[in-house]
């Protein structure tokens, strides 16, 4: 999905040690992440008594695009598993690479619409009602 080679360019690695926070809900920053190593589990109400994982992403995920597309603050807390190594890039190269790429915002779509897939399930089997 992504050039690695285009991405070291236009993005800062990062080094995170086992249960560190990469970004915390509600924080207003507007750049996201690509897993290089390691693995990160997103979660909802970190830390509160009925904090809720979301998932588990691991080499190649992404997270941290619904603040970077949308510029609202984050809406959940992303936290080490392990120790992890991260790329991050911000808005301007994102969207450079989008426009000189024409294939990773397919990707990226493809990645979104696979999760909210996975989330409709998800509520699915909560309510335990078909899918219309």
């Amino acid at each position: 999905m992504f050039d690695l080679l285009e991405l070291q360019k236009r993005s800062t690695a990062l080094r995170f040690e086992k249960n560190q926070q990469i970004i915390k809900e509600g924080d207003k920053s507007y750049s996201m992440f690509i897993v290089l190593s390691g693995m990160v589990r997103v979660v909802k109400n970190y830390g509160e008594p009925h904090q809720i994982a979301v998932a588990n992403l691991g080499p190649g995920d992404f997270f941290g695009e619904m603040s970077l597309f949308l510029l609202k603050p984050r809406t959940a807390t992303v936290v080490t598993v392990e120790e992890t190594v991260v790329l991050e890039i911000n808005q301007t190269n994102v969207f450079e690479m989008m426009s000189e790429n024409p294939q990773m915002p397919y990707s990226v779509i493809k990645t979104l619409c696979a999760r909210i897939e996975d989330l409709n399930e998800r509520v699915r089997t909560v309510k335990n009602v078909p899918l219309v």
